[in-house]
């Protein structure tokens, strides 16, 4: 489920830039700047839910398994 949120979320980024990039040039009156603006809420809703589910590429690389090696020289010494 977080897999396709987060592609859903990518996706209907890249669409609302795309009609973003379109219709910037072409603002003539009040009814393009709301539409405008609404694209770009969109767009902000957008980029939350990818951070949002950005965890689930998290959850891969937390599989691998970090050794550390002990050596003498690091521990405390006793007085």
């Amino acid at each position: 489920m977080k897999l396709f949120s987060l592609i859903l979320s990518v996706v209907v980024f890249f669409i609302s830039l795309y009609f973003f990039v379109l219709k910037l040039s072409y603002i003539n009156n009040l009814n393009d700047v709301i539409y405008i603006s609404l694209l770009v809420t969109l767009m902000a809703i957008c980029v939350t839910g990818v951070i949002i589910n950005w965890e689930f590429f998290a959850k891969k690389r937390k599989a691998k398994l970090v050794l550390f090696v002990s050596n003498g020289f690091s521990k405390k010494s006793k007085k």
